[in-house]
């Protein structure tokens, strides 16, 4: 044997590279798809808790003959909002702001009237991706449900752009 020697034992860079580089495709597949199924999974929580909301108002309207004066259940210091999740401070991924329908800017609790309410869950856009791309959903006393990209507030009466809330 010579004074060189071919050594087997380990990896060459070129073999490293290839490694690293199947990783990173890998990678940029993976976190997308992960990062929307997050925004799915605070979307249908936001969802099924507007309609807990929406259910405990009927049932309040049932006693009460009104809407007026109703407390929502882990409602923030603001009146009329709840953040999901609950008691999460400014960490929330979707916050549910609850008005009168008639009067946007009055919260139910603090309504005289009463006659209908309005929910709008707007996605923590300062939270992540996943949230900035999220979808709004508005539901009311009126039967309107829908959701979308477009941005809404506590004085949209309908979503434009709207998709079926599934």
């Amino acid at each position: 044997m010579g004074k060189f020697q071919k050594n087997t034992a380990g990896f060459t860079l070129l073999e490293l590279m290839v490694v690293v580089v199947i990783a990173a495709v890998l990678a940029a597949i993976a976190i997308p798809s992960y990062q929307a199924y997050t925004a799915r999974a605070y979307k249908s929580k936001a969802q099924s808790e507007m309609l807990k909301i929406a259910e405990r108002l009927e049932n309040y309207k049932g006693k009460q003959l009104s809407y007026a004066g109703y407390v929502p259940e882990h409602q923030t210091a603001n009146k009329g909002e709840i953040n999901i999740p609950y008691d999460s401070g400014t960490d929330f991924d979707y916050q549910i702001k609850l008005v009168d329908i008639n009067d946007s800017t009055i919260a139910l609790e603090d309504s005289a009237v009463g006659q209908g309410w309005k929910m709008i869950a707007v996605p923590n856009q300062l939270k992540g991706n996943a949230l900035r791309a999220s979808q709004y959903l508005l539901l009311d006393s009126r039967g309107v449900k829908c959701m979308t990209k477009d941005a809404l507030t506590v004085s949209s009466t309908s979503c434009t752009n709207a998709e079926d809330w599934r």
